[in-house]
This record gives C-alpha cells, structure tokens and sequence, in this order.
C-alpha cells in the first residue's frame, strides 16, 4: 500500500452527482412557462454542460490519488490546477467507518470515512472492498477481538429500539393481520391496505386525522423494515484498543472507534427500553457519532462490563436533588401544550370539526411535558470514583452517560436567577466539538470543577 493508488471510479460520480443543480435549475423556469421550443434548446445546452462538467470530473478523479506511506499515515492527493493535500496519521485517527450502499456493492466500490482526532471535517475515501478492507486493518487492526452477535430476544430488541418505537411493532403487525389479497399491481395494493388502515382508524378520528395518522404508522413502518435490514449479521466486538461493529443486508457497513478517543457511553431509556428490558447504549469518538447503537444491553447482564472500558458505570438510580430547580424543565412541553388545550377549548364551540384532530398533538405535547417530569426528577451530575457520570432528558429519552475522554471542556452557565439558588447549567464539550447540556446543576455537584 506504500505506492500511490488511484480512487474507484464512483469518486468522479460523487463529484458529478454534487453539480447537478448546476444545470438543472435553469429547467424549472422553463418547464412553468411551458414554452416546449426552449425547453429543447435548454436541454441540449445542458446536455452540453453535463458533458463538459463530466469530464472535468473524470479529470479531477485521474489526477487524484492516495498512498498510505511504512508509518501508517495516509496521504490524499486531490488536483486539478492545484493541488490539494491532506495527511492523517494512524495515531491521530479517532474512528472510521466502512460504508457499502447497494450501488457500491454491484461496482465492487466501498467509502471509507476517516474521523480526526478532535476534528470535525472528515476525510472522505472512494476504494475498492478489498483497499478498504486494508486500509481499515492498517489504521485499525483488529487483533484477538472478544465477539458477540445479538440472537433472538436481543435481535428483535435491537430491531425495535433502532427504529426507535415500540409502536412501530405494533402497527406493523397490524398491517401484517389486516393484509388480504389483492391484484399483482403492487402500488394498488398498497393503496388498498392503507385504505383499510384509514377506514379503521377514521372510526374514532375524522378522515383527515385518520390519514395522517396512518401515514405516520407507515413510516414508522419504514423505519423498523430499514432498522431489521442493519440488524442482519449484525456483530459487535471490543479488542485491547478499539470497539467495532458491522452489520447491515442491503447496505453494509462496519464501524471501529478507538478506544483511548472515546468521547462517552450513552444508555438511551424510554417507554419503550423500560416495557422491553433491554437498552441500547450508544458511543462517540471526535466527531463519529453513530446513528446505530453500538449494542443492545439486556439489564443485569454481564455485556456492558465486557464490551465497554473497564471504567464505565452506570449513574446512580436516585433522584437529583431539586430543592430550587429551575422551572425550565417544563416550558418547552407546558407553552405549546397550553396553546393546544386552549385551541382545542375554543374549537368545540367554533369549529368542532378541529376538537378531534388538535387532540393528537395535545396528547404529543402532554407525554412530553411527562418526559420533562421524568428530567426534572432524574437530571444531574455525579462524580463515583473519578468517573464523572450524568443523567439528562431529551424529549422522550432519559440519557445515562458514562464520560470517558480525559479531554472534556465544561461550560457552567448561570442566570442572575440560578446565581441566589447556587446552581448552573453545565455543558461539555468533547473533541470533535459535541456538547452534552445538563440543566439546573447544583453547584455543589460540580466541586470537582473548583468552581
């Protein structure tokens, strides 16, 4: 790999597909005045512009090239007039992910992104699988790793959790109970279940609100079929440097994160997680924060100390302290959700068509107000052992984090307000600029801050 090496040819297609609005906004003007003689001469002086665009493209791909020198550092070479140049050594790379989509699997193309350390821009590579594969095992070898692979229960928790709703289950079994045969055209059937869907739902909501509710449960649906797609041959594992995951059916993927840049381990609870037993635990390193968690955790199983550092704790099952805590908690649910009582009051007088549907996001906005109880209860800050550990709300999710990285900047903020009380928000800021807020901290808890 010491010799300079071309891209997959997909590079230049990733440089054409981003000038694509180049030549075809011009066309949005013509085709509303629907003049069909220019409308042809546009096309033809865009097709122009797409050949010429094209081989520029395919110029700037023959030109460039990448080498991984006998220290392990890469080297990217882009050019085309100028040249640019950038270099990552093995040391200062915090993660990296192989991405393989459908188009690259059929062209034998693999993306290899590179994460630096305490950087946010990324270093973005085109290769063949087998390139990627070596370069993967050049930056981050993988050496006597501890396996596991979810089976079962866990499987079908991953599942779930990553489509993020259990009633992504249930509408999708629903959809499942209800199908009936219909003829091969498969958009018509599709249209027909859904139909059914609205038609059962419309019994209890009017027409319109019972379409958008269906429409949100197909998504959902969506959402759980793509979650089950990166759950296929899903495998996690953890070596004396580094963890790593990969998975995925119809898009591939593997993902390695050095251990020693980690930023935390966030235990995501919700209704769900609580109903299911199990959560899902999710990890950053610099600016690689995955969509995926990293695994799913059955509670009182030995995985979490197996797979995370030996270091990782879980924040203490009590409540914070709340003498004086900030009221903040419940504007951001309590304003919308007055204005939607307040509207659904009025229209049983003036509109009583409405009353149905405002109650759907008057019944959002009250879980979230009880979601912020949950924070108002649970947020704070702990420091058991030297391991600093917090436990803050977002929206429907209780997040327990585990902070790893000795590197971590931290915010106190306070209101003239939280100034009488003692207490202040904390933020933290880990390398690759991520921030993690815990609001209404007693200062007392932050000691170790010296404030």
């Amino acid at each position: 790999m010491n010799r300079e090496k071309h891209f997959h040819p997909l590079a230049a297609l990733h440089l054409l597909r981003k000038t694509l609005l180049v030549y075809l906004l011009p066309l949005v003007q013509v085709l509303f005045d629907r003049n069909w003689d220019a409308l042809r001469a546009a096309l033809r002086q865009e097709l122009v512009l797409l050949v010429f665009i094209s081989a520029v493209c395919w110029a700037v791909y023959y030109a460039s090239r990448w080498q991984v020198d006998a220290e392990g550092t890469v080297h990217v070479s882009w050019r085309l007039g100028v040249r640019l140049d950038r270099a990552l050594r093995t040391e200062g790379l915090a993660a990296l992910v192989l991405e393989q989509p459908l188009l690259y699997r059929l062209t034998g193309a693999c993306r290899v992104v590179l994460y630096p350390v305490g950087q946010t821009k990324t270093i973005t590579l085109y290769l063949t699988r087998q390139q990627a594969e070596e370069l993967a095992d050049v930056l981050l070898p993988v050496t006597d790793p501890l396996w596991h692979a979810p089976k079962g229960s866990e499987k079908l928790a991953f599942t779930v959790l990553g489509a993020n709703g259990l009633s992504t289950l249930i509408l999708w079994w629903l959809a499942i109970h209800q199908t009936q045969s219909y003829a091969p055209d498969a958009q018509t059937a599709a249209l027909a279940q859904l139909g059914q869907l609205a038609a059962l739902a419309a019994r209890w909501l009017p027409l319109g609100a019972a379409w958008l509710l269906v429409l949100a449960g197909t998504l959902f649906c969506i959402s759980l079929v793509r979650s089950a797609l990166q759950a296929v041959h899903y495998t996690v594992w953890r070596t004396d440097t580094q963890l790593g995951s990969r998975g995925g059916l119809v898009r591939r993927y593997e993902m390695r994160l050095r251990l020693s840049q980690l930023n935390y381990a966030d235990l995501r609870r919700s209704p769900a997680t609580w109903a299911l037993h199990y959560c899902p635990v999710f990890v950053s390193a610099g600016a690689c924060r995955p969509e995926l968690p990293l695994f799913v955790w059955r509670e009182g199983t030995p995985l979490l100390r197996e797979l995370l550092p030996e270091m990782a704790q879980l924040p203490p099952d009590t409540r914070a302290d709340t003498t004086d805590r900030s009221v903040v908690f419940f504007l951001p649910a309590g304003i919308p959700l007055a204005l939607c009582l307040l509207l659904t009051a009025v229209s049983r007088t003036t509109l009583p068509a409405l009353t149905l549907p405002l109650l759907i996001p008057t019944g959002v906005f009250a879980a979230l107000l009880g979601a912020a109880a949950v924070g108002w209860h649970r947020e704070g800050v702990w420091q058991q052992q030297g391991q600093l550990l917090l436990c803050r709300q977002h929206r429907f999710h209780l997040h327990q984090l585990c902070v790893f990285h000795p590197d971590t900047g931290f915010t106190a903020l306070q209101s003239p307000w939280a100034v009488t009380v003692q207490r202040a928000n904390l933020t933290l800021v880990f390398p690759g600029k991520e921030k993690v807020t815990v609001r209404s901290v007693p200062l007392a808890a932050l000691d170790f801050l010296e404030i």
